[in-house]
């Protein structure tokens, strides 16, 4: 039996095993490290065995190529790279050591080829390995050295345009590589032997009518102008050529070309599969067509718009196109809206495109969904960095452009529209605002029922843009820069809101055609009097841009073809004709007054208003206009009238304005207010008491808007038009008092009520029907037959009458409590307002001593109140005046007498049965009075104790005092506190 031969120990290069390894590593700064250590393992090397060496490397690395595993092939590619390129060039002049470039392509050929019997995924690696490899070799720059061997370079094209004929799942990369190759031999000043190589291989390979092959051929054409490219193949040698336009789109959305003549003359096989990924040859061209618009080139070039419309609008977002081919759209439109120049973005918004983005965006559950939404996040990420471009995404998705009936915003449930107005610059605003106003004017249509529809689109859109900025700014920017836009919006929206077209007018671009329904004209005045709101809170010096809106109701009127809702000859006419010389009186005064002008300008204000609902058919407001007069005489101190104070009379204008349901009227009343509290009086301030001691419910309501058994459905009529849509628009949730009546104890009460109410309806309906009640047991009636069998008609007409008496008595109950609710809600709705308005003085008068006499009327509606809202809001505001007394210089006492009265009045108060809100507050005010009574001198300490000791005896010996424990430990800790204050003073 022989015995087994030893085996010899190979020698294991454990160093080199971790080169290879880390190659393959997936971490690039380990990669790198790694084939930089190759790199220094073969310099360190002696020149003996060179050769070798060097091929053992590099067929190494060949074979790393090759293999699927981790990221060996980016590594092995950077190494191999790397390798050929210093090594090449260290020893090019040593030739017997180091193989030669068609040596060195050999070695990679046999590496990568795919002999025996491999697998598919086999032998997809080789072709892989192949390819990496060809990479390596024209990024080394080995091949276009002088001394290269000439037939190199196409053997490399030989192997790119093989694989990319034999694999067409891999053309797209071998495009890229080449695509690449162009712009580096354009870039390194090349010879053009090989750039003519590539092209004439690309031909014979027949590549030229690919994707690939045109972003390559067009590369060469834009590198290499005097390079002689073959007319048989594009007209004119230029695939973009206006009449190669159609054939360019079918080839890039990689449809069929050709016939099977185009198939026999070399036409390569399409790629079968899909991918997500666009293939660079739409970038390519699109941005060459970019760069063309932005040179001023003028040729048979097609343009960028007809390639846009033509290639991706009519092919890729065609209504029979599939959804992969829209996805490559929405992400070509990605890709475009960031890079193209402001001058074509218009060209991006095309009819199909924005019919697919409505369509995807419309509902979460279409397909292209998510790609719609990263279309509109592309547009608005570029308009936040530049505003300017704001303007063709406006003009393309506002009613000018978008078909139909709805807006943008309304079709795609989003707020697009909304966003980009709040992003966009100045300028977009003005240009698009504009546009939509005159479009508001005619809106293309012919038809009323389309003109109505349209134009309700048109104002909601204007009314929008107006309401875009959140505030504007009086010293630079927005405020001056949009003054004409805005002065338009009001402008258009008066003309058509308050005259109609005469019949005879023709031809007149600045008249409404067609003309403006009264339904329409309704919806208009809502859209005005929201925009003027806006204006109201949010711009500079509101009154002006009022004055100049009721300045055109003066300046049409006078135009012959238009007529105005109020009749010129009604009995109205000579109060109106005094109203506009007044006014016009008002604004004179404005212009010459010299110091502080708040007040003429908020009386502008407020008198332009008024004039305006007297054309909104308000009643009301044809008096408030005298009044208006004779307040404004008496705070000028131009006459006495009656003896009347002109405080009183504007407190009383205001008290009308904040009753109304309208989020104008109520700013418009703080506004003026804030400008007027210096002028207040103790009457003028009683009148706001009084509507907090008003009682909330019909009696209540009776007495403040002196109603007489009117049908509660009247006190709606006199709101003004469009204060429904303005509670909308207000956003901050305090008219909402239905709401919080619901949440009253008295509620469920009524809920109880209405349910026995109920139940003794339907008693009474069984009763006349003799049977059983709708709650009644079952089995009582089971053996019961139908009376109404044995009626005659007689007796059928006497039961119509007597239930038609039941339905009348049960219909009169349902309006007795939906007036009852009605009124509270009115009432509240009134009280709120005006404790707005006290909010506001106090704001501004918290030093006059005069602004204590609000304190007793805010604890008592915290009281009596049924609303939590109005007590929250009168608590708010006592708790806020004790603050800014606090915190900045507190009102001068020069009689305590009035202040200690208060004060025992507001223990009185406190005695009474409340909340605990209540209860808070009265302790806080207490404690401010105080306060206030011993910064004026601090003897009254005496009488702060005798005020609280009278209350403490009379809680301990009455029990029917209900004054809370917790009021006297505030007194303590306040008293301490003033204790500590003075023994720190003293010690100091």
């Amino acid at each position: 039996m022989s015995k087994k031969r030893r085996r010899e120990p190979s020698s294991v290069d454990t160093r080199m095993v971790e080169i290879y390894d880390d190659l393959a590593h997936e971490s690039e700064d380990i990669r790198i490290k790694a084939a930089h250590a190759l790199l220094i393992r073969i310099s360190s090397d002696s020149n003996d065995g060179l050769r070798e060496q060097f091929n053992q490397v590099l067929q190494r690395l060949v074979r790393g190529l090759c293999s699927s595993r981790k990221a060996a092939r980016i590594g092995f590619s950077v190494a191999l790279t790397e390798l050929l390129s210093q090594r090449w060039g260290q020893h090019r002049d040593h030739g017997a050591h180091v193989l030669n470039t068609t040596e060195l392509i050999d070695t990679l050929i046999k590496e990568t080829e795919a002999s025996g019997k491999i697998s598919g995924q086999e032998e997809r690696d080789h072709q892989f390995g192949r390819l990496f490899g060809a990479e390596a070799f024209i990024k080394s720059g080995v091949l276009f050295q002088p001394d290269a061997r000439r037939d190199a370079w196409p053997k490399i094209l030989d192997i790119i345009y093989g694989i990319a004929k034999q694999k067409p799942w891999l053309r797209e990369e071998c495009g890229w590589i080449l695509f690449g190759t162009c712009q580096m031999l354009t870039e390194g000043d090349h010879d053009h032997s090989f750039i003519q190589a590539l092209l004439d291989k690309l031909c014979q390979s027949g590549m030229a009518k690919t994707p690939e092959g045109i972003a390559i051929w067009l590369n060469i054409r834009a590198g290499y102008p005097g390079i002689q490219l073959p007319d048989a193949i594009w007209r004119d040698g230029n695939p973009l050529h206006r009449k190669e336009k159609s054939r360019l789109a079918r080839i890039l959305k990689e449809a069929s070309t050709g016939s099977q003549s185009d198939e026999a003359t070399g036409q390569i096989a399409q790629k079968g599969n899909w991918t997500s990924r666009i293939h660079f040859a739409w970038i390519f061209v699109l941005n060459q067509l970019a760069d063309n618009v932005a040179k001023g080139t003028k040729s048979k070039t097609v343009s960028f718009e007809e390639f846009w419309r033509g290639a991706i609008d009519d092919h890729l977002f065609a209504a029979s196109s599939t959804e992969e081919r829209k996805y490559w759209g929405f992400s070509l439109f990605q890709q475009m809206f960031k890079s193209v120049p402001p001058s074509l973005l218009p060209a991006l918004f095309s009819r199909n495109l924005k019919r697919s983005l409505i369509n995807q965006l419309a509902s979460k559950g279409r397909y292209l969904h998510l790609a719609a939404e990263r279309s509109i996040r592309s547009i608005l990420d570029r308009v936040k960095v530049e505003p300017s471009s704001a303007a063709a995404a406006l003009e393309s998705f506002s009613c000018m452009s978008v078909e139909g009936y709805l807006s943008f915003d309304q079709l795609t449930k989003t707020k697009t529209l909304e966003r980009l107005m709040s992003i966009a610059d100045d300028n977009s605003l003005l240009n698009v605002g504009l546009e939509l106003c005159n479009r508001l004017v005619c809106p293309d249509a012919q038809d009323d029922q389309v003109a109505t529809a349209r134009r309700q689109v048109l104002a909601d859109e204007i009314m929008m843009l107006l309401k875009s900025r959140p505030t504007f700014h009086s010293e630079v920017g927005s405020a001056s820069t949009l003054r004409p836009l805005v002065d338009r919006i009001l402008e258009v929206l008066v003309i058509c809101s308050y005259f109609s077209v005469d019949a005879s007018a023709t031809n007149r671009r600045d008249l409404p055609d067609p003309p403006v329904s009264g339904k329409t004209q309704d919806m208009l005045r809502t859209r005005l009097l929201t925009c003027l709101s806006h204006i109201v809170s949010k711009f500079p010096d509101p009154g002006s841009y009022v004055y100049r809106a009721v300045g055109v109701i003066r300046l049409k009127e006078s135009d012959s073809l238009l007529r105005s809702n109020l009749d010129p000859t009604g009995p109205i006419s000579g109060t109106m004709d005094q109203a506009w010389t007044f006014l016009a009186l008002v604004a004179d005064d404005l212009e010459k007054a010299k110091g502080n002008k708040t007040f003429l300008e908020a009386f502008i204000l407020l008198y332009s208003l008024t004039v305006l609902q007297v054309h909104n058919g308000d009643a009301d407001a044809v008096s408030m206009l005298e009044e208006l007069r004779s307040c404004y005489d008496l705070m000028t101190q131009r006459r006495q009238v009656h003896g009347e104070q002109g405080s009183e009379v504007l407190i009383e204008i205001l008290l009308s304005l904040v009753a109304k349901p309208s989020v104008l009227f109520r700013r418009l009343a703080q506004q003026v207010l804030s400008t007027a509290t210096s002028d207040i009086n103790s009457n003028g301030l009683q009148a706001m008491f009084k509507v907090l001691e008003t009682k909330e419910n019909v009696s209540g309501r009776e007495e403040m808007f002196e109603e007489e058994n009117e049908d509660p459905e009247s006190n709606s009529a006199a709101s003004d038009a469009g204060s429904d849509a303005e509670e909308e628009e207000d956003g901050e949730g305090e008219s909402s008092t239905s709401t919080e009546c619901n949440e009253e104890p008295d509620d469920m009460e009524g809920t109880e009520a209405g349910n026995e109410e109920l139940a003794a309806f339907n008693m009474k309906l069984a009763q006349a029907l003799k049977t059983r009640p709708a709650n009644a047991n079952l089995l009582t009636a089971s053996d019961e037959e139908s009376s109404d069998e044995d009626m005659d008609d007689e007796q059928m007409e006497a039961l119509d009458a007597h239930l038609a008496t039941i339905f009348k008595e049960r219909k009169r109950t349902t309006s007795k409590k939906a007036d009852k609710k009605d009124a509270k809600e009115t009432i509240v709705h009134f009280k709120c307002r005006v404790i707005e308005l006290m909010d506001i003085y106090v704001k501004k008068q918290h030093q006059n001593p005069l602004a204590l006499d609000l304190l007793l009327p805010l604890l008592t509606v915290t009281r009596t109140t049924t609303s939590k809202l109005v007590s929250s809001k009168a608590c708010n505001l006592v708790r806020e005046y004790s603050h800014l007394c606090k915190t900045k210089e507190p009102p001068k006492i020069h009689d305590a007498s009035p202040v200690i009265k208060l004060l025992e009045d507001v223990h009185v108060e406190a005695a009474q049965e409340g909340s605990n809100a209540h209860a808070s507050a009265c302790s806080q005010a207490s404690l401010f009075l105080s306060r206030l009574l011993l910064a004026t001198d601090r003897e009254h300490q005496r009488d702060i104790n005798r005020v609280y000791s009278r209350t403490q005896q009379a809680w301990s010996m009455d029990k029917e005092s209900k004054v809370r424990a917790s009021f006297f430990t505030d007194w303590i800790g306040w008293c301490n506190s003033i204790r500590l204050a003075r023994m720190d003073q003293a010690t100091r």
